[in-house]
């Protein structure tokens, strides 16, 4: 009995050093994609019927004695020349998948994320842009009213594999959100929130915050002015939901216009009360917990000065004053510069 089973491990042994010197077959460098769900037997009968390998049955016994038989990642893979069968194997178990690297800054919107995917070749603007608005995304996470899933695509550097379309593409996006925004975070955002739109309020005024913050101690304060507004009955007044609606619109030119204030769009916080319709960008997870916990403020404005920091007041004459001070007056100073 003992002779036999060693027998058997000295047949698979020889099995596994004869697979291991087999290579693919493949003139070129070939793309191969194992689709998610896939078994080994239909791998290997995949890479048999793209002429990547010539034998299945070795493939398998390779896989099976390296154990890594069940743990394939699927994606689309490049496949050198001559490369081996254990090779081979190793990258689909690393899920070393063919791919293009691309960083999503904090505070892009889906305009931005569209240009940035398709400067990369990797799909274009329209195509990922109506893929955004399926409804299916946003019935997993509650989020009833919102047209796209602006605000749920996390900034932070993905690698996307070669061949992926924006089906394919925005899951990686969202699992990425659900893994910074857990389950402990969503419990506190539907405490805080009761009645089940918590999430979409937060994620609302984290844009908001995450376009107004060039620094991160200031956004609970920043937060703290906004909800103090919303309390007062007072409008948000804010730049960047008006230049998101001017964006929706194709009229934003880099520049708000003194005709742009009047806009009818119920991102237009200069016209409209109360919080605009959807998120107007993709905040990072400090300003979604700044919108989570606000500094306790009594501040109702806020100006930016010329370091990037802004200067808070409670009352409006104190604003005026501040905005003379921190961007008036260093505007007229600048002119008088230019024109001497």
């Amino acid at each position: 009995m003992i002779k036999t089973l060693r027998s058997a491990a000295g047949i698979g042994f020889l099995l596994f050093l004869a697979a291991c010197a087999d290579v693919t077959v493949n003139q070129n460098d070939a793309s191969f994609e194992i689709k998610k769900g896939e078994s080994i037997r239909e791998i290997a009968k995949d890479l048999k019927h793209d002429n990547i390998i010539k034998n299945p049955l070795r493939f398998q016994i390779t896989a099976k004695l390296m154990r890594h038989d069940r743990d394939f990642k699927f994606g689309i893979y490049q496949i050198k020349k001559g490369e081996t069968y254990s090779d081979l194997i190793s990258k689909f178990a690393l899920g070393q998948t063919y791919s293009i690297k691309i960083t999503i800054p904090e505070g892009y919107n889906l305009f931005q994320i569209a240009d940035l995917l398709a400067e990369k070749n990797i799909v274009s603007q329209a195509d990922f842009l109506k893929e955004c608005s399926n409804a299916d995304y946003l019935s997993e996470y509650k989020l009833g009213g919102l047209k796209s899933i602006e605000g749920l695509v996390y900034p932070d550097t993905y690698l996307i594999p070669i061949g992926y379309t924006s089906v394919k593409i925005i899951p990686l996006f969202l699992e990425q959100f659900d893994r910074v925004v857990d389950k402990s975070m969503m419990e506190q955002i539907n405490k805080k929130n009761p009645g089940g739109t918590g999430l979409k309020k937060v994620l609302i005024m984290a844009s908001i915050v995450e376009k107004e913050a060039k620094f991160e101690f200031e956004k609970p304060i920043i937060a703290g002015v906004y909800y103090n507004r919303l309390k007062k009955g007072m409008k948000l007044q804010a730049d960047p939901t008006l230049i998101y609606a001017l964006m929706l619109t194709g009229n934003y030119d880099g520049e708000i216009h003194y005709r742009d204030f009047n806009i009818d769009s119920r991102y237009n916080t200069y016209k409209y009360y109360g919080m605009p319709p959807g998120p107007i960008a993709n905040p990072d997870r400090t300003s979604i917990l700044a919108a989570i916990y606000p500094a306790d403020v009594e501040y109702l404005y806020f100006v930016a000065k010329p370091d990037g920091t802004h200067y808070f007041s409670k009352t409006l004459d104190e604003h005026n004053k501040a905005v003379w001070e921190y961007q008036k007056l260093p505007a007229i100073e600048r002119r008088k510069r230019e024109t001497n």
